[in-house]
C-alpha cells in the first residue's frame, strides 16, 4: 500500500496547510482582540466617551509659531524689567525708615526678590524650550553624528542657572574652591565661578551657536544675549563702574534680566524655527553657483537625446573608457534624481576594465569631469 505520493501536489498542500494554519492563527488572535476590547471599553462615569482628550494641547503647540506673538512676549518681559528697576529705586525705605533698609522683595541685591524670581523662572522657561527643540531636532535625517543631544545639554545649563538664581549656587562655588585651593582670585574669589561658568557655558553655547547658525535671527538674539551676560559679570568685578553704588547694582541686575529674557527669546525663536523647518514651511534657499557646482552629483539630472548622443573616447584611470556625452539642466528639487541608462553603461564599462567596482568619490570625479568637458565644447562652439 502506497501511503504517500510524491511530485508536485506535495508542495501545493503544504502551503495550502499553511496558509489555512496562518489565516487561523490571525483570526483567532483578532478575535481575542476584539474581545478583549469589548470587556474593557466603557464609558466613564464622571466623564462619558472624554472626547476632550483628542483636543488636548501637544507640546509642540507651546511653540509660537508667530513672529509676532515673540516680539509681544520679549516686549511683555522689557517692561517688566523696567517695573522692578523703578520699584527698586522708588521704594528705598518701606521697610524701615529709621535703617535706611530696603523692601527684600524689590531689592535687586538679594537673592529673595522679584527679580531673582523673574531671572529663575525665564530661565527655567529657557531650558523647557530646548527641550522642546531637542525631541524636534532629534528626528532630522541628515544629522548623523547626533548633534542634537547638545539641546539636552543647554537644558541642563540652563536649568542650572535657574537654580542659582535662587540657591546661590555660585557663592557655595567659590567658596568651596577658595578653601581647597588657599587662593582667593579677585580679593573675594569671585573669578572662581567666572572662571567655572566661562568654561562650561563658552563650550556648550559655541556648539549650540553651531548648531543654530542656519536660524540667523536666533543665532544674533543669542550673541545679544552673551553679550548682556557679560556686561552682568563685569559689573560686580568693577570693570564697568569702578565706583559702585546702586547705579551698579542696577546695571548689574538688570543685564542679568535681560540676558535670561533674550536667551529665552533665541530658545523660542529657534523652536519656531525647528518646527517650521520639520512642516516644511520654510521658504528654499537659493544655492550659489559654487555650492551647486560642488555638489552637482546630488543636483544635476541628466537627459539623453537618442539624436544629438555623441559617443567620445576619454583616458579614466589609465584605461580608454568610451563614453556618451550628457546635456544637463538644472532642477528645484535637492533629491538626487535616478541614475539613467547611458551614464550607469558607462560605470559598468569603466568597471569592467579596472577590474573593480568605482568608489562614490570616482563617480563623483567622472561626473564632473564630463561637466567640464561638456562647458569647454559649449565655449568653443560659441
Amino acid at each position: 500500500m502506497e501511503f504517500r505520493r510524491s511530485g508536485q501536489r506535495d508542495p501545493r498542500r503544504r502551503r495550502v496547510l499553511t496558509d489555512m494554519l496562518l489565516g487561523r492563527s490571525d483570526t483567532s488572535r483578532s478575535n481575542s482582540l476584539s474581545a478583549r476590547l469589548a470587556r474593557h471599553a466603557h464609558k466613564s462615569e464622571h466623564y462619558g466617551d472624554a472626547p476632550f482628550l483628542d483636543e488636548q494641547l501637544r507640546l509642540t503647540d507651546l511653540i509660537p509659531r508667530r513672529l509676532v506673538t515673540l516680539i509681544g512676549l520679549f516686549v511683555l518681559g522689557l517692561g517688566t524689567i523696567a517695573g522692578l528697576v523703578m520699584l527698586h529705586t522708588a521704594t528705598p525705605n518701606w521697610a524701615n525708615a529709621a535703617t535706611g533698609d530696603r523692601l527684600a522683595a524689590f531689592d535687586l541685591a538679594g537673592r529673595a526678590s522679584l527679580a531673582g524670581w523673574f531671572s529663575s523662572t525665564v530661565l527655567l522657561l529657557s531650558a523647557v524650550m530646548s527641550v522642546l527643540v531637542y525631541t524636534i531636532r532629534r528626528h532630522r535625517t541628515d544629522d548623523y553624528q547626533g548633534h542634537y543631544r547638545v539641546w539636552l545639554w543647554a537644558a541642563l545649563c540652563w536649568l542650572l542657572l535657574s537654580v542659582d538664581q535662587t540657591a546661590g549656587l555660585r557663592d557655595a562655588f567659590r567658596e568651596m574652591m577658595t578653601r581647597v585651593t588657599g587662593t582667593p582670585l579677585m580679593g573675594d574669589g569671585t573669578m572662581w565661578w567666572v572662571i567655572g561658568y566661562f568654561f562650561l557655558l563658552g563650550g556648550v553655547g559655541t556648539r549650540l551657536g553651531i548648531d543654530m547658525w542656519q536660524s540667523r535671527l536666533s543665532t544674533a538674539v543669542m550673541l545679544l544675549a552673551a553679550a548682556s551676560a557679560v556686561v552682568a559679570v563685569l559689573v560686580p568685578l568693577g570693570w564697568v563702574l569702578p565706583e559702585g553704588g546702586v547705579q551698579a547694582v542696577i546695571l548689574s541686575r538688570g543685564a542679568e534680566m535681560v540676558a535670561a529674557l533674550l536667551l529665552l527669546t533665541a530658545m523660542g525663536l529657534h523652536a519656531r524655527y525647528v518646527l517650521l523647518d520639520a512642516e516644511g514651511l520654510l521658504p528654499i534657499r537659493v544655492r550659489d553657483e559654487e555650492d551647486a557646482e560642488d555638489d552637482y552629483a546630488e543636483e544635476e539630472e541628466y537627459e539623453y537625446d537618442e539624436d544629438e548622443v555623441a559617443a567620445e573616447e576619454t583616458v579614466l584611470f589609465g584605461q580608454n573608457v568610451r563614453l556618451h556625452r550628457p546635456t544637463t539642466h538644472r532642477t528645484s528639487r535637492p533629491a538626487p534624481p535616478p541614475k539613467p541608462d547611458a551614464f550607469s553603461a558607462g560605470m559598468q564599462a569603466v568597471s569592467s576594465q579596472v577590474g573593480r567596482k568605482l568608489t562614490k568619490q570616482e563617480k563623483k570625479a567622472l561626473r564632473r569631469r564630463l561637466e567640464q568637458e561638456r562647458l569647454k565644447r559649449q565655449r568653443r562652439s560659441a
